[in-house]
């Protein structure tokens, strides 16, 4: 009998060269009422519209390689957020900045742009803390600045101020006071017609203070105002860390004890003794056969 020399396998098609670009942008007072997912929105019509080469997940839903530090909520604005962006193929950076500026909307402003290594960690993940201005708009016979000052002391002379948030359907109550490390009224700007208010929080996962929060417990958000975020902190620049090293970390343990914890999927999940009935078959079905039986 014959035998066949068998082939070597063919060889893999190599993977197609990939890029990381950090940018630094600002967002203006045009869009201050958008919130996040719209921002992301923003930003993949822009690349798009640039006709960049915009990498995306598999997936059933693909999604782009796009990573923000921290997502800006309604009525904020931002002086040097950082976004994360990858492109498949490269493109120079000259090219890439100025196509970007061309497309972008209003109230969206292109600083700078650098190549980062693609197994960088994500900037969302190294975030400590964060710096603010609260704007508030009002003439000194509406808020006077004695009024403001009272406000901040008290604030700033309790140890707790509780808040409620929600996670995984549950409210639970966490205390804000330590995650606010500085506060402090800096004067009123005659031109604008606006009070300033600077505020530095931690940023950390589990333990990060919100300043919609803060104004809310202040109450300055019976004013007009605008949250201006000025500088974000991150874990892996030198600088960073000896700002922030003046101040205790707060573990979330600390300001939230009874916060509801992750539900267990798969394996983990804890089952019920006995035989399942229908309906819970039914539930426990693969997506792929729900969907069949939902359409047969």
């Amino acid at each position: 009998m014959t035998q066949v020399a068998s082939q070597p396998p063919p060889a893999m098609a190599e993977a197609p060269a990939r890029q990381r670009v950090r940018f630094t942008y600002e967002k203006g007072e045009a869009i201050k009422f958008i919130g996040h997912q719209d921002e992301m929105r923003l930003w993949e019509r822009t690349l798009r519209r640039a006709d960049l080469p915009l990498l995306y997940k598999q997936g059933f839903n693909p999604q782009p390689h796009i990573q923000f530090a921290a997502p800006l909520g309604l009525g904020m604005t931002g002086v040097q957020e950082l976004l994360d962006v990858t492109f498949s193929p490269p493109l120079p950076l000259e090219e890439l900045m100025a196509r970007i500026r061309q497309k972008l909307p209003p109230g969206v402003r292109l600083l700078e742009g650098g190549e980062v290594p693609l197994k960088t960690a994500s900037p969302q993940s190294l975030t400590i803390g964060a710096d603010y201005t609260i704007l508030i708009y009002a003439e000194p016979d509406e808020v006077s600045e004695a009024e403001l000052r009272a406000r901040i002391d008290a604030f700033l002379a309790g140890d707790t101020c509780w808040r409620e948030r929600e996670r995984h359907g549950q409210r639970y109550s966490y205390n804000l006071r330590p995650l606010v490390l500085e506060l402090r009224y800096t004067g009123y700007e005659e031109a604008a017609g606006e009070h300033r208010v600077f505020l530095r929080v931690q940023m950390r996962a589990g333990a990060t203070g919100r300043p919609d929060e803060l104004v809310d417990a202040l109450g300055f958000d019976d004013f007009a105002r605008t949250l201006r975020r000025d500088r974000i902190y991150f874990d892996d620049s030198e600088a960073d860390r000896a700002v922030l090293a003046a101040y205790p970390v707060v573990s979330q343990d600390e300001i939230s004890p009874q916060r509801p914890k992750p539900r267990r999927k798969g394996r983990n999940r804890r089952r019920t003794a006995g035989r399942k009935s229908e309906g819970d078959k039914q539930n426990n079905q693969p997506f792929a056969q729900k969907a069949a039986d939902e359409f047969d």
